[in-house]
């Protein structure tokens, strides 16, 4: 079996699936915002929306912006599990390897999160503080 036949973890098509489910959720968002400035491109019988060449830079800037807010609530959902890693001793090799990124890179990404790690750490049970 070569690279290319070899079957897809569930970790892939977890991802393949939710990369499919942000593009197709960026395209309908950035259409539902041409629709709201241009409702004479509603046409109930059509299904489909044709987007005109004046507007075709706004549509893309709106899926861009789409994108953009699920990758920050992304990055904010990484926070957690992050500090609580770095609470129960990973190092930052052990989170770049998570993150797919250098030790370096995770860091200096997560860095501002040690010092709450620390602080919980350094507190413990004794001050009431969930470590």
């Amino acid at each position: 079996m070569t690279d290319t036949e070899r079957t897809l973890t569930d970790t892939e098509r977890t991802l393949a699936t939710l990369l499919t489910e942000l593009y197709d959720s960026a395209a309908v968002y950035a259409l539902g915002r041409l629709v709201e400035r241009r409702p004479d491109l509603d046409r109930p019988p059509e299904p489909r929306i044709v987007v005109s060449a004046e507007e075709e830079l706004r549509v893309s800037l709106d899926r861009v912006a789409f994108v953009a807010f699920i990758q920050q609530g992304l990055v904010l959902a990484c926070d957690v599990p992050v500090v609580v890693a770095l609470r129960a001793g990973a190092t930052w090799a052990q989170v770049g390897e998570a993150l797919r990124c250098t030790s370096e890179e995770a860091q200096e990404r997560y860095d501002h999160l040690a010092v709450i790690a620390d602080d919980a750490v350094a507190a413990g049970p004794e001050s009431g503080e969930v470590a």
